[in-house]
């Protein structure tokens, strides 16, 4: 058989230069991880909608072209806003913010009130009689500050606006509270429960995994081999779904737990398998030319059928299909390439008859 011819090869191409391919995995991890640094995190809804929806393009058109990204600063004050003071503390808060690089424009009680006089009136008939339009509650309790930004849903622009707006309003403190609010303060939000997600998944099923092993194995040194087809994985899916590029949104922020699931049982396969057997070169050999169909039907299986997701509407499919594809056909390098390679080098194999 082919495969099982090809198996055997490299097995003992593994044995006789097993360095040379801890080597040139080495080497090939080292031109993938560059990859890593170019896959952008996308907090919004936008990233994962479908791009040909007509709906979705108005909008992407809308934000391009009248920087739809607003960011409110919501003002509650226990008895009224429509004071002097607080209304020449809205007028300080927008002009300072409006110095931002990516601050287009701003409107507010205030705003409204030096259009409509010229500055802020300081009689109070004239303060609340007006008509704000919306920006101030029906219970005048509650102003709203709105900036609009081109901060073109980049994640790094947001946080900065953030800053900048949340530091001036805090020295000038109007009313008795503020916060703020917005679809790009909530796409920030979203951005940092992606990080923190994605970093709690990824250690709970490492975690997860590595219990499990330690039952089936009951041996620390055994158990750590399955786990390095998988580890290679996970930096070989990213790098590469970075070159392909894949992003990471809060759809495909799942694929790191999922890849674990999965190609862990390559790991597996291959260890018990092993051990079972007489060990040594021959062991090794059998092992490999034994599990060679299966691994390569699995792992074709698998990664194919993730990479169907990219047939999917859903933009944020599109990322999903391509970090698991590059990461099952990773686990599986891993399993055929790096584990045996491993084993060869810590049970002493090429020595071994």
């Amino acid at each position: 058989m082919i495969i099982e011819s090809l198996a055997e090869d490299l097995v003992n191409i593994q044995i006789e230069n097993p360095y040379k391919i801890l080597g040139l995995i080495g080497v090939l991890t080292v031109l993938i991880i560059p990859g890593l640094l170019s896959v952008q995190i996308k907090p919004s809804t936008e990233a994962i909608l479908p791009q040909n929806d007509p709906v979705v393009e108005s909008l992407d058109s809308l934000r391009a072209e009248f920087a739809g990204d607003t960011t409110y600063v919501v003002i509650h004050d226990r008895s009224d806003v429509r004071t002097e003071e607080t209304m020449k503390k809205m007028l300080r808060i927008q002009n300072r913010v409006e110095t931002s690089e990516n601050v287009l424009g701003s409107t507010s009680p205030a705003s409204m009130l030096k259009d409509r006089y010229g500055a802020v009136p300081e009689t109070k008939s004239r303060l609340r009689q007006f008509d704000y339009r919306g920006t101030v509650s029906s219970n005048h309790r509650t102003a709203v500050i709105s900036f609009r930004a081109d901060t073109q849903a980049k994640s790094e622009e947001i946080r900065n606006l953030y800053n900048r707006v949340h530091k001036i309003a805090g020295s000038e403190k109007p009313g008795d509270e503020y916060y703020l609010t917005g679809y790009n303060i909530i796409d920030l939000a979203t951005f940092q429960v992606i990080i923190s997600d994605f970093i709690t998944i990824t250690a709970i099923s490492f975690t997860a995994v590595l219990l499990v092993l330690y039952g089936v194995f009951r041996d620390i040194k055994r158990m750590l081999f399955p786990i390095a087809p998988v580890m290679l994985a996970l930096i070989w899916m990213i790098g590469l779904g970075g070159y392909l590029g894949a992003n990471l949104t809060i759809i495909s922020m799942v694929s790191a737990a999922m890849i674990m699931g999965l190609g862990i049982d390559f790991g597996i396969h291959v260890t018990k398998k092993y051990f079972n057997t007489d060990q040594g070169q021959e062991g090794i050999t059998d092992t490999m030319t034994e599990l060679s169909r299966g691994l390569l039907g699995g792992s074709a299986t698998t990664s194919v059928g993730f990479l169907a997701l990219l047939a999917a509407n859903l933009t944020g499919m599109h990322s999903l299909g391509i970090f698991l594809f590059t990461g099952i056909t990773s686990a599986y390098v891993g399993a055929v390439v790096l584990l045996p390679t491993l084993i060869i080098i810590t049970e002493n194999i090429n020595t071994k008859k």
